[in-house]
């Protein structure tokens, strides 16, 4: 199944019996069946599980490669999967063995690989049989009577940009492995087909390996291991089956097993293509020297679907930390951010507007576990509330509370009648509840920390969010400016994960916190003014924003996972992604002049990082009616 860039891809270890090669092909058999039912468009199967790969010296046995043979026509015949299977056997060439992964679409072979690194060591002694492709030149092998390509193969499907490629068990480790050249040359997913004997660490070992590869080129690797029924005469293999997409294990199967068995998962292919376009590794294999192997190419086709059955539902709170673990880390930076800023201008304190609400409450926090880690004297946190025309009770209470409890210093500046002479100033009827009637308010509420923070000889520590940060949801020179942007680089629906992790720091204030969170997000501007019901719910735009620019996704592949995770109807999903794309884009001017903050996560909206754009950039080049 192939849908919106979403692959479906399998592993399997099915039950074999050494040499014993109709079972092992019916038991292969089974596994496509399933794997036809689950409608998977890759799968691939183990190292010589086709005849076992405990057959040893009955390799050079000419009646097991006649039963071999019939082993493979056999499978052709009777195969009803519709897509890609990649099954393990060994093929003769001048009377040279080959340990070999047969590449196959429904009733055809596309193409063999054989192997390259032939173990010389271990108690398995793979040169004892095989040969190794590298020391000859083959381009071709005859299998019933059929030619087909064999050595370095890479398949290409134009059409979707989904190339893949196969290496055997140990290439994964060789010294100038066949992966590298595969995936600089332009694969998304490498197969592996293994027969990894057990041993106490194995599994973690072979875990580690994959994951750095596929975190170093950006891409998927997926890898079968034999099954533990196979043998028990000198070892049992381990039953190992990893599906990896950039450095994360999307499915593992660590189990020992003793009957067939399949893993699944869904590899987004489009995402792979987003980030490896800019990964250095990719640039600097290409450009600083030639590629060590020469590819034939094979073409392959691949049905795409209309409708795709995930495995599991994706993330839809992308940026929320998972553990407490994690929160930590990004209190202990925010923290360390502050203090490192502090150091370098040769003060200690700090302002902040406190205002009760979540951002404001969360850089709050932050600063006050900045000054107990670095021993700051709490006091040297300024924290100013400002009122104005429509500051509710619950937050205006909650702010003070806060301030109190953490003992820090602690003021309160009215800007009510300094608000309405700006107004009347510049001719303002004081009526009408416009924008520049929000604005004055906001911008004065910036005026007065920035006038007091030079007065004690301090910094402004601004608490717009990365999510108000990409939606230009900020008065310019208002709550925008500050002069260092402590949550600058966290997204709302992080704000609040991470707000509500400090309860597990200061218990004392856990009722004060799990009001701040509850409390509807508001920049109390004027009344009854709740934010979700102008720019949309956060979960939301955080969604489309983790998508658009981490994953790369396409305006029309965003809106499909609207519909189908947030159950929005065509035109809801339409109108958030347009919503989002006109405010990220109209609003770049703001972000830059922002101020400094560090980057959190995977992506960073400074100027100075990782999204460089103009201020008049188109406003909605993504827009779709």
């Amino acid at each position: 199944m192939y849908s919106h860039g979403f692959l479906k891809v399998a592993s399997a270890s099915p039950k074999i019996k050494t040499a014993d090669i109709m079972y092992n092909a019916n038991e292969i058999l089974n596994c496509l069946k399933e794997a036809e039912e689950r409608k998977v468009s890759f799968i691939v199967f183990p190292e010589l599980c086709l005849t076992g790969a405990s057959c040893f010296d009955l390799m050079n046995q000419e009646y097991l490669y006649q039963e071999n043979l019939k082993g493979i026509e056999y499978l052709l015949n009777n195969n009803h999967y519709n897509g890609i299977y990649i099954f393990g056997t060994f093929i003769k060439v001048n009377d040279l063995l080959f340990d070999c992964a047969l590449v196959c679409e429904k009733n055809t072979i596309l193409g063999v690989v054989p192997k390259s690194f032939i173990d010389r060591t271990s108690s398995n002694n793979e040169a004892r049989y095989f040969s190794s492709i590298d020391d000859y030149s083959f381009d071709s092998v005859s299998i019933n009577g059929e030619s087909y390509p064999f050595g370095y193969l890479l398949f290409i499907n134009e059409e979707h940009n989904l190339n893949f490629g196969v290496e055997i068990s140990n290439d994964l480790i060789d010294y100038n492995p066949i992966h590298d050249d595969l995936y600089a040359t332009g694969a998304s997913i490498v197969f592996n087909l293994s027969s990894k004997e057990f041993y106490s660490n194995s599994l973690d070992y072979t875990e580690s390996q994959i994951k750095a590869l596929t975190y170093k080129v950006n891409g998927a690797y997926v890898y079968a291991s034999n099954n533990s029924f196979e043998t028990s005469s000198e070892l049992i293999y381990d039953n190992h089956k990893i599906i990896s997409e950039n450095g994360c294990i999307l499915n593992s199967s660590r189990s020992l097993n003793t009957e067939s068995n399949i893993i699944y998962a869904d590899i987004d292919v489009m995402k792979l293509h987003h980030l490896k376009q800019k990964n250095s590794w990719l640039k600097n294999a290409c450009v600083k020297s030639h590629l060590m192997t020469e590819f034939m190419f094979v073409e392959y086709d691949i049905e795409e679907s209309s409708e795709f059955a995930f495995e599991e539902n994706i993330d839809l709170l992308p940026f929320v930390p998972k553990t407490d673990e994690e929160c930590l880390k990004i209190i202990d930076a925010q923290a360390i951010s502050v203090y490192k800023r502090l150091c370098q201008i040769g003060i200690k304190k700090t302002v902040i507007g406190v205002s009760g609400g979540l951002d404001s409450t969360l850089a709050l926090l932050s600063l006050a576990y900045m000054c107990d880690k670095f021993n700051i004297e709490r006091s040297n946190i300024i924290g100013i509330t400002l009122p104005s025309f429509s500051n509710s009770d619950l937050t205006y209470n909650n702010a003070l509370e806060l301030m109190k409890k953490l003992k820090i210093d602690s003021r309160e500046i009215n800007i009510k009648e300094e608000v309405l002479n700006q107004l009347k100033a510049i001719g303002h009827d004081l009526k009408t509840k416009d924008v520049t009637y929000e604005n004055a308010q906001a911008r004065y509420r910036t005026f007065t920390l920035m006038n007091t923070a030079n007065l004690e000889k301090a910094i402004v520590i601004g608490t717009s969010d990365m999510s108000e940060v990409a939606l230009g949801w900020s008065t310019f020179n208002g709550d925008q400016m500050a002069m260092y942007g402590i949550n600058a680089g966290i997204p709302k629906t992080a704000i609040k994960k991470i707000c509500a992790y400090f309860k597990n720091i200061y218990p004392d204030l856990s009722s004060l916190i799990d009001s701040v969170v509850s409390t509807p997000i508001s920049p109390e501007l004027k009344g009854n003014q709740l934010t979700e019901d102008i720019i949309g719910k956060y979960e939301i735009n955080d969604f489309i924003m983790y998508h658009f620019l981490v994953n790369g996704d396409s305006f029309e592949r965003i809106v499909y996972l609207l519909e189908k995770f947030f159950n929005l109807s065509d035109n809801q999903a339409l109108d958030y992604v347009n919503n989002f794309n006109k405010r990220f884009f109209s609003q770049q001017f703001k972000r830059l002049t922002m101020p400094e903050g560090i980057k959190i996560f995977d992506i960073s909206l400074s100027p100075r990082g990782e999204v460089k754009l103009v201020g008049d950039i188109c406003n909605n080049p993504l827009e779709k009616k």
